[in-house]
């Protein structure tokens, strides 16, 4: 799956569930590479990776910083399947549509 630009606004959906009721957005602050994150960010990465090892692989390449109005900031990494998939909280469980095919499947 191809990387998401910076400050643009991208489809997601929440828990990975593809629905429009599960459809929110989020904007791409930043996207840093794995060798420049910070030991906080990798720390959380490693502990989701250990305890969510069906969905999140065990290497990702970069981390994609975003920010979405309602629940705040979200962290992607790669999925096993090349995904891009959220780490952290609750409220920031989302996959992200890069491509819009996703969200084409709602049509």
């Amino acid at each position: 799956m191809k990387l998401p630009k910076i400050n643009q606004t991208y489809n997601c959906f929440d828990d990975g569930k593809i629905s429009k009721s599960r459809l929110y957005t989020v904007d791409v602050k930043k996207i840093i590479p794995f060798n420049e994150i910070d030991q906080k960010i990798l720390n959380l990465w490693k502990e989701v990776v250990k305890d969510c090892y069906w969905l999140f692989a065990k290497k990702t390449d970069y981390f994609i910083l975003t920010e979405n109005g309602e629940d705040g900031d979200a962290i992607f990494v790669r999925t096993i399947n090349g995904e891009w998939f959220s780490i952290g909280g609750f409220m920031n469980s989302g996959l992200l549509d890069v491509d819009g095919s996703l969200t084409k499947l709602l049509e």
